[in-house]
C-alpha cells in the first residue's frame, strides 16, 4: 500500500502515523507473498499492533482535545480494528498467512482515513476550541 496525497487529513503528525500503518502492512504483505515463513510474518503483525496502540491513543486524544462528538464511534472502530489483528496474529501462528488478510488491512485503513478520519479532521478545522479542564482553568 502506498501513500497518495487523498489520504492526507493535514494534520502533519497524523499522516506521518498513517504512514507508517501503511509500512506495517506492506511489511506484513512483502512476508506473505516473498513466503518468509510464519515468524517474519508474525513479528510484522506484532509490530504493527505496536504501530496502531501509539496512533489510535494520539488520534483519540487530539479528538478529545477538540471535543470530537463522535469519539465514542471512532474508538469502537479502533477496537474492532485490534479485534480482527488479534484473530489475525493468532492465525499467523497456526498456519500460513494469507494475502487476504493484506487485502482486508489496506481496505480497512484507506476507508477509515477517507471517511472516520476526515471527520474528525474536519471537526478540528472548522474551527474547534480546546475543550478545556476545569482541573486545570487558564
Amino acid at each position: 500500500m502506498e501513500w497518495k496525497d487523498e489520504y492526507s487529513l493535514g494534520i502533519l503528525e497524523i499522516d506521518n502515523q498513517h504512514k507508517l500503518l501503511m509500512n506495517g502492512f506492506s511489511g506484513i504483505e512483502e512476508s506473505i507473498n516473498l513466503d518468509l515463513g510464519w515468524s517474519n510474518t508474525h513479528y510484522a503483525i506484532v509490530e504493527l499492533i505496536k504501530v496502531a496502540h501509539m496512533h489510535f491513543a494520539f488520534e483519540e486524544a487530539l479528538m478529545r482535545m477538540f471535543g470530537y462528538p463522535g469519539i465514542e464511534g471512532h474508538k469502537i472502530e479502533h477496537q474492532n480494528f485490534f479485534d480482527v489483528l488479534d484473530n489475525i496474529e493468532r492465525l499467523a501462528l497456526k498456519e500460513k498467512a494469507k494475502i487476504e488478510i493484506v487485502d482486508f488491512m489496506q481496505n480497512w485503513l484507506a476507508s477509515h482515513i477517507l471517511v472516520n478520519d476526515r471527520g474528525y479532521a474536519k471537526h478540528i478545522f472548522s474551527g474547534a476550541q480546546f475543550v478545556r479542564s476545569d482541573r486545570f482553568p487558564m
